[in-house]
């Protein structure tokens, strides 16, 4: 058996001139069942605007996860209202029933630069759900920047 890697995957989410303070989630992903995948890298890039961040400088980023595709962790229709669309969320409760991924940084001061995230989501959700996406909170203190994009890839035995 050899180590293999899926294509890279964009997923659906429209979090482009975000403001500060909201929030967002991406479409859900369905899980291939037709290859054994044993983990999934997932990147998350943003474009900054020539505004300095303040405050907290950072994109916070969660994940959510479904059994069935339908139901989802967490949602309800006061916060964390997840429902497997790309979508902004009324809000992210605090605490939350959504899994923490991680952080990416906005420490570039006034400049337009793309900041990346990489993850790996499989240890976040002790898993690999059959149906996942991501929530996320702009905390930079300014609206992010016009593009947002996120990508996945597969890692599979074949």
């Amino acid at each position: 058996m050899a180590l293999q890697y899926g294509p890279a995957t964009a997923l659906t989410i429209t979090a482009g001139s975000l403001v500060n303070g909201a929030s967002r989630s991406s479409a859900a992903v369905t899980t291939s069942t037709s290859i054994n995948v044993t983990a999934v890298m997932l990147e998350v890039s943003v474009l900054t605007t020539a505004t300095s961040p303040s405050g907290n400088r950072q994109v916070l980023l969660y994940g959510y996860r479904s059994l069935d595709g339908i139901n989802y962790g967490g949602a309800s229709s006061i916060c964390d209202n997840v429902d497997g669309t790309d979508k902004t969320l009324t809000a992210i409760g605090f605490p939350t029933n959504l899994v923490f991924l991680g952080t990416i940084a906005m420490n570039q001061a006034a400049n337009i630069v793309t900041q990346r995230g990489e993850f790996e989501i499989t240890s976040a959700f002790a898993c690999i759900p059959p149906s996942w996406g991501i929530v996320l909170l702009n905390d930079c203190g300014t609206p992010l920047g016009a593009t947002v994009t996120a990508q996945y890839r597969e890692i599979y035995y074949s």
